[in-house]
């Protein structure tokens, strides 16, 4: 039943349902109706029955040997002697072929169904020659005539109410629902029109329709804005990934065999331009995944703090190998109030700062010159702050304010870098609820870090851990 109700339309379940309640509640009060009716009917049956009785109970009471004068037009009475003699009958036949049963004791007033029902009222009436019985009725059955008359009113009523409500419940559904179906046509236009920018109608009016309008319309937006950001992406790559790609085969067509000198240079630089390639195509993915999922859980300062300290090392460590072709060196210093404050963001995403943060700033440098770096991650009254500040040549003037846009790379520097690493760090501070900055002058290095929002723990305890490294 329930799987033939899903598959009918929300029309015809409002129309079924709220009718089905409404039959339910019209039959109840019908129901309530009747059966009072039914009682005020038989009781009144039943006095009239009585006031017939009383008369004959009085004669004989004062004379039984006189004769009985017969009832009234369509009232029938039948009067049995204590030795079992009737006296008087003028009971209908269906009655009277069954007297006995009649007379059998039992309550005042009683139903029988021979044909019709009837209402009999049994009187004793004692004297001292014994008891004699009087029963009494009336003609076609007047209490079930009245009761009848009330049944079919009650149906009719039911029936006639049933039928203009499911009407009415028609109507309404299908105004209700006017505003759907306009939304529906709305978004089937939208979707056969791709190219067009318009969005859901909102009429104004804040009910529900208006509300889920308002959601779908942003949800629309957002769907927009990231097929926008991955059209973008896939041609920015295309645009990045050619020339070093068309280098690259360059680069290894030169190789012939005949200057191996020549050709070891040329597949120096061949694997200098391939590690170039694999960055970017990592910075790419890093960047996608990153764009593509939402607000992180938040993350106690106390677990960031170690995954900064595990990334650091980390670096150090790549740095103080033989094969490494950068050169410096790494501080580090972390001061928080409450380590126990949480964040909006995740490990993995203030990992992805210090990684890209650091590199860029080791590799800024000029080509063989050592580097110093400094991290630094404190915590303020209201926020949490990433800095890394280095003492490299600085940001080219001309692109700072531009710097956290994707594939941004200055003209005059050495550094062939992908241009997504600002990108993802800015990405990550929008998605945690902050902002990135950046600060820099020529010749006396850059900073540039990440300010987040931080709540603070319960007990807002403020013992502060600091330590430098």
């Amino acid at each position: 039943m329930m799987r033939m109700l899903r598959r009918l339309s929300i029309r015809a379940r409002i129309i079924i349902g709220s009718t089905a309640v409404v039959i339910v509640l019209v039959l109840a009060a019908g129901t309530a109706v009747y059966a009072q009716i039914s009682s005020i009917a038989v009781s009144r049956e039943k006095a009239v029955l009585h006031g017939i009785a009383e008369v004959y109970r009085g004669i004989i009471k004062e004379d039984p040997a006189e004769p009985f004068e017969k009832p009234g037009v369509d009232q029938h009475v039948a009067i049995i002697a204590p030795d079992g003699a009737v006296r008087m009958d003028t009971l209908p036949k269906d009655l009277a072929e069954h007297l006995d049963e009649l007379t059998e004791p039992g309550p005042t007033l009683r139903e029988f169904r021979f044909g019709e029902t009837y209402y009999v009222y049994v009187d004793v009436v004692d004297t001292p020659q014994g008891s004699w019985k009087v029963l009494v009725t009336r003609e076609s059955d007047i209490a079930a005539g009245i009761v009848s008359g009330v049944s079919a009113l009650l149906w009719t009523l039911f029936i006639a109410s049933a039928v203009l409500f499911a009407a009415g419940a028609w109507a309404v559904a299908t105004a209700a629902l006017r505003p759907v179906e306009h939304l529906r046509r709305s978004a089937e236009h939208l979707a056969l029109q791709r190219g067009e920018t318009g969005l859901l109608p909102v009429s104004g009016t804040g009910d529900e329709i208006d509300a889920l309008a308002r959601t779908l319309n942003g949800l629309i937006e957002d769907v927009r804005a990231a097929s926008a950001r991955e059209q973008q992406m896939v041609a920015d790559a295309s645009h990045e990934l050619r020339n070093p790609m068309a280098v690259l085969r360059a680069q290894l067509e030169l190789v012939d065999g005949a200057d191996p000198d020549a050709d070891r240079e040329l597949l120096g630089q061949a694997r200098a331009t391939l590690n170039r390639l694999i960055r970017l195509a990592q910075a790419m993915l890093e960047l996608s995944r990153i764009e593509a999922g939402s607000a992180p859980e938040r993350t106690s300062l106390r677990v960031l703090a170690e995954e900064v300290t595990e990334r650091v090392d980390r670096l150090r460590w790549h740095l103080a190998e033989p094969s490494s072709e950068l050169r410096g060196e790494i501080d580090l210093d972390i001061a928080l109030l409450t380590p126990d404050a949480t964040a909006s963001l995740d490990a993995a995403g203030i990992g992805h700062v210090v990684d890209n943060l650091v590199d860029n700033a080791l590799r800024a440098a000029a080509a063989g010159e050592p580097v110093h770096v400094r991290v630094a991650l404190r915590q303020e009254q209201d926020g949490l702050e990433l800095l890394v500040s280095d003492d490299g040549p600085g940001f080219d003037p001309l692109i700072t304010d531009r710097a956290f846009e994707r594939f941004t790379r200055s003209e005059t520097s050495d550094y062939a870098g992908g241009g997504l690493g600002l990108a993802i760090v800015a990405r990550v501070a929008q998605l945690a609820g902050g902002q990135a900055t950046i600060s820099s002058a020529p010749s006396r290095g850059a900073e540039v870090g990440i300010r987040v929002p931080v709540s603070r723990p319960a007990s807002d305890r403020r013992s502060p851990n600091t330590h430098q490294r």
